[in-house]
Formats: structure tokens, C-alpha cells, sequence
């Protein structure tokens, strides 16, 4: 009987789990998402970008784990002087990051990702806009630009986040490549 109550206790907890993991999608996708080969979607990807997101945040080892494919390249630029690059290629490398950052209290809001198609099993993302926020990085959202590649059933598989680049006056960018101003 205590077997079957415990069996009963945890599907019951499994099956509430993903409800707690759904969230609406807050940024905008953009670009060429089809051809995507056999058993892969542009929503994968999209999915793998929250969670990766969310795991930072949390330095959560485990979401990050699920996020990212096995080998894996994540590195982010300088934001301010006082700021490090980062490159983290294992884990271990990015739970540390992850955690240093949440004592800061950071958070990356992504505003848009285009998706620039499949390339085998790889499937393009570039640019990524988002906003970076964070205790030691001064006051209000430092913009950022990023690049990376989606891996079919691995996770993301490169991940590169900068500081946007200034424009100078009068300088404008194409249409096609506008993004969005916090």
C-alpha cells in the first residue's frame, strides 16, 4: 500500500512539472525556420533558448545541462570596463559563470532571435537582441547582440553574447537588420 500511495504521490508531482517550466513566449522570432531535417523543429530551438535563459539566471546545473549539447561553446564580451569576457566549454565552466552572475543578479531578456535556416542538423541563430541587467553593470539594461547554432536533438551548441554596437550620428541600420531599442 505505502508503494502504491508513493507511485501515486510522485505522477501526481511529474505531471504538474511542466506546468511550472511553460511560459509564455515574450520575444520575437524572426527569419527562416524551415527545412529542418527529420525529427528537428525551429520550436526545439526556441524552447532550448528559454531554458538556457532561465538556467542561467538560476544557475540551475540541471537546466543547463538540458540546454546546451554536449559540446558546447558559450562566451560573453566585456559590458562595462570593469566587466570579464567569459568562454565556458564545459559545465563546470558555465555553472560557475552562472553563479557568479546570480549573486548579481543578472538577467538576459531576450527581445528577438532570427533564425537563419538549417544547416545539417544545425539550425542558425543570428542576430539574438537582448538586454543584460545586473547589479555591478550600472543602472538600466545594457543592450546586447549575440550569434549562436541550435543543435537538433543536443541543444544549443555555440552561444557568443556581446555589447550592441554604437551607432554613430546619423548612422542607420538596414531594415532587415533593425532591432529593437530598450
Amino acid at each position: 500500500m505505502h508503494r502504491l500511495f508513493c507511485t501515486a504521490v510522485g505522477l501526481h508531482v511529474l505531471a504538474l512539472c511542466p506546468l511550472t517550466a511553460q511560459q509564455p513566449q515574450s520575444w520575437k522570432v524572426r527569419g527562416d525556420t524551415t527545412g529542418a531535417p527529420a525529427g528537428c523543429s525551429a520550436s526545439a530551438g526556441i524552447a532550448a533558448m528559454n531554458l538556457f535563459v532561465d538556467a542561467m539566471r538560476n544557475a540551475d546545473s540541471a537546466g543547463l545541462t538540458r540546454a546546451v549539447a554536449r559540446r558546447f561553446s558559450f562566451n560573453i564580451g566585456k559590458f562595462t570596463p570593469a566587466d570579464t569576457f567569459v568562454v565556458a566549454k564545459t559545465i563546470p565552466e558555465l555553472l560557475r559563470f552562472a553563479r557568479t552572475r546570480a549573486r548579481q543578479h543578472e538577467r538576459l531578456t531576450i527581445q528577438a532571435v532570427t533564425f537563419n535556416g538549417w544547416r545539417g542538423q544545425g539550425l542558425g541563430l543570428g542576430p539574438i537582441y537582448f538586454l543584460r541587467t545586473a547589479d555591478d553593470l550600472g543602472d538600466g539594461p545594457r543592450v546586447g547582440i549575440g550569434k549562436g547554432v541550435y543543435l537538433c536533438g543536443q541543444g544549443i551548441g555555440r552561444l557568443g553574447l556581446a555589447p550592441r554596437p554604437k551607432l554613430a550620428r546619423g548612422q542607420r541600420m538596414r531594415a532587415d537588420q533593425a532591432y529593437p531599442v530598450p
